[in-house]
């Protein structure tokens, strides 16, 4: 059965388009200046509400285009399953997902080099100060996986492949989006966000939907952050290990 578009898909579409081509831009100036950083520098003051500020931002746009512009069918959201169970889905596949890149990143022996740039971006947007703190985790582990699995993956790559009638191709730009996005994280994690957004794309057309995908966008946000001071300790004894075996081999 044929999914009927909302009357301002097109509005909607473009929209997205837009906000694709500002978060690249975005994407390569912030590489540019983690790049340039010796060592872990915290962001601005007011870099938490700026983040939730955005999220908010988003929510609104999309609370008043709903319906006229994208609505449940158009953007995968699916309840054949309880939603609960569909987040559950998601949760469990981000176990999967870990378990398939730590095979995978050990193979190519690049393990260790990913986890430093991982911890290094982790740490470089993390705010000081404790309330922007808690706005940055509120924006980033809450509200972003909602926003970002709306925008790139019911949007983009759903509702774009609706609107097209080609889904491969909609897959395909959404890959090409998702991984320049996310650049500023280091060359290396290209391989992280390939196999990220391939879950993301089998749960979106899977039972769980586009809610399995939030589910799965949910736990791979908050990981991160929820084991930063684990990830500082282990960041330490490499760089401890690795002066050491300098020194030895000299």
């Amino acid at each position: 059965m044929k999914t009927e578009l909302p009357p301002l898909t097109n509005f909607v579409l473009f929209f997205v388009v837009v906000l694709s081509v500002v978060y690249l831009y975005n994407s390569i100036i912030q590489g540019a200046l983690i790049k340039k950083q010796r060592k872990v520098e915290r962001p601005k003051s007011g870099f938490g509400f700026y983040m939730l500020w955005n999220q908010i931002s988003l929510i609104f746009f999309f609370s008043i285009t709903y319906i006229l512009g994208w609505d449940a069918p158009a953007v995968g959201l699916k309840l054949e399953i309880l939603p609960i169970f569909s987040l559950i889905i998601g949760l469990i596949c981000y176990g999967i997902f870990l378990l398939v890149l730590s095979k995978i990143l050990n193979l190519l022996r690049i393990s260790e080099i990913v986890q430093n740039d991982a911890y290094f971006v982790s740490a470089s947007l993390m705010p000081r100060q404790k309330l922007q703190k808690i706005l940055f985790m509120i924006a980033v582990c809450i509200l972003n996986p909602i926003t970002e699995e709306l925008i790139f993956r019911g949007v983009l790559v759903h509702q774009l492949g609706l609107y097209i009638n080609n889904n491969h191709l909609a897959i395909c730009l959404g890959l090409f989006v998702s991984v320049l996005n996310h650049i500023y994280q280091g060359k290396l994690h290209i391989i992280t966000h390939i196999i990220f957004y391939s879950f993301t794309v089998i749960l979106l057309y899977s039972h769980a939907g586009l809610i399995g995908a939030i589910g799965f966008h949910f736990t791979g946000d908050i990981y991160p952050f929820m084991w930063l001071k684990h990830e500082v300790t282990n960041y330490k004894k490499r760089r401890r290990d690795k002066r050491r075996a300098k020194y030895i081999s000299s």
